[in-house]
């Protein structure tokens, strides 16, 4: 009786080692960018949404995620490369008096509130948010490319703000994501 319940135990481990798996797979690439390497860009969309990608000339990648429901932001990545930060491998990286210069690009237009995270794998995020909710930026720096997502209500949803929530959502979205080096 002790070795069917031993079995049935670790019959049930597996199968939730399984699912746990699969559930990490989901990643859908975003894009391959190349300055001095290649790296993919990967990320798990929010349930419910769809992905647009398109190229920019100068190299960068834009990307549109939308929702089937109205009600729910949209959202646009942008990844760009910048010569200013071509030495900078992160937002770590960057000194006290680049960060203020960062900052002043959303606090000389708009009413703000800035703050810093970081992801699971350690990448540091600055996460910018109006304070009506009209807008909300995640923003951070990887091998001298910007990476910068923001979140706007939707159009068609008629909601006028971004909700705490809906931002978190962003921002779990961009620490998810992964930049895995490619061999060429």
């Amino acid at each position: 009786m002790k070795k069917i319940v031993a079995a049935m135990l670790c019959a049930a481990l597996l199968l939730g080692c399984a699912a746990a798996l699969a559930e990490t797979t989901d990643y859908t690439t975003i894009g391959k960018m190349s300055v001095n390497g290649l790296f993919e860009i990967r990320g798990v969309l929010p349930q419910g949404y769809t992905m647009e990608t398109s190229e920019m000339e100068n190299g960068g990648l834009m990307a549109s995620i939308t929702s089937e429901d109205p009600a729910k932001p949209m959202m646009i990545l942008s990844i760009m490369f910048n010569e200013m930060y071509a030495d900078v491998a992160t937002l770590d990286d960057v000194d006290a008096e680049g960060i203020a210069r960062l900052e002043s690009t959303f606090t000389n237009e708009y009413d703000v509130e800035i703050s810093y995270t970081e992801t699971e794998h350690g990448t540091k995020l600055m996460v910018v948010k109006e304070k009506k909710g009209l807008f909300g930026d995640v923003y951070t720096i990887y091998q001298g490319f910007e990476i910068e997502f923001i979140v706007v209500p939707s159009e068609e949803g008629g909601a006028e703000s971004i909700t705490d929530e809906q931002f978190q959502m962003v921002i779990k979205f961009l620490s998810d994501m992964e930049i895995v080096p490619i061999a060429e």
